[in-house]
C-alpha cells in the first residue's frame, strides 16, 4: 500500500512509513497464508487447520490430549473438536483412552497420517523456500531480525494498555 504525499499533513501524529510497512506487511502475511491454504487443500483436501494439527501430533514424542494439541496450535477446544473429527475421519489418528483421565482421551498418530505428514511437511518446506525464492540468504536472515524486532514491539504494546485510537486528521480535501 503506497500512501498519499499528503500523509504526514494529514496525519501529523502518524508516520508514512509505518503505515506503509505494516499495511504490506500484514498483506504478505495474508497472501503467504492464502497460499499455503490453497496448497495442502490441493494436495491433500484439508485446510490448515488439519494438517497443522497433524503436524503437531506427528512431531510429538508421547501421544496427546485435544487441549495439548489446542495449545501448541493456538486453536479453541471447539474448532479442536471438528479437526481431530477430520483427522479420524481420514484415518490420520486415533482417539485412545487416557490412561490418567477417564474423562478425557488422548490423540495417536496411525501409520496413514504419519505417512501423509512425511509427504506434507516436505513439501512445505518447498513451499516456503518459493514463498520467499527472490530473496537471498542474506535477506530473509535480514527479514527475520526485522520480523522479531517487530513481533518483539507488537508483544511489548500488546502488553501494556491499549492505545487510544484517537488523533489528529487534518482534512485536506
Amino acid at each position: 500500500m503506497k500512501v498519499d504525499a499528503d500523509f504526514a499533513l494529514e496525519y501529523p501524529d502518524g508516520d508514512p512509513i509505518a503505515a506503509e510497512a505494516l499495511a504490506t506487511l500484514v498483506r504478505t502475511g495474508e497472501a503467504m497464508y492464502a497460499e499455503i491454504e490453497r496448497a495442502m487443500l490441493a494436495s491433500f483436501g484439508e485446510p490448515q487447520s488439519v494438517l497443522n494439527s497433524l503436524a503437531v501430533i506427528d512431531g510429538a514424542e508421547t501421544a496427546l490430549t485435544p487441549s495439548q494439541i489446542g495449545e501448541r496450535t493456538l486453536t479453541s477446544s471447539g474448532t479442536m473438536t471438528g479437526t481431530l473429527d477430520a483427522l479420524e475421519y481420514n484415518g490420520w489418528v486415533q482417539r485412545i483412552p487416557n490412561p490418567d483421565d477417564r474423562r478425557s482421551v488422548l490423540i495417536e498418530i496411525t501409520d496413514e497420517g504419519k505417512a501423509i505428514a512425511d509427504r506434507f511437511l516436505p513439501g512445505i518446506r518447498r513451499l516456503e523456500k518459493a514463498l520467499l525464492a527472490e530473496l537471498t540468504s542474506t535477506e530473509r536472515s535480514t527479514l527475520l531480525k526485522l520480523l522479531a524486532k517487530a513481533l518483539g514491539s507488537a508483544a511489548s504494546v500488546a502488553a501494556a494498555d491499549p492505545i487510544p485510537l484517537e488523533g489528529r486528521r487534518n482534512r485536506l480535501r
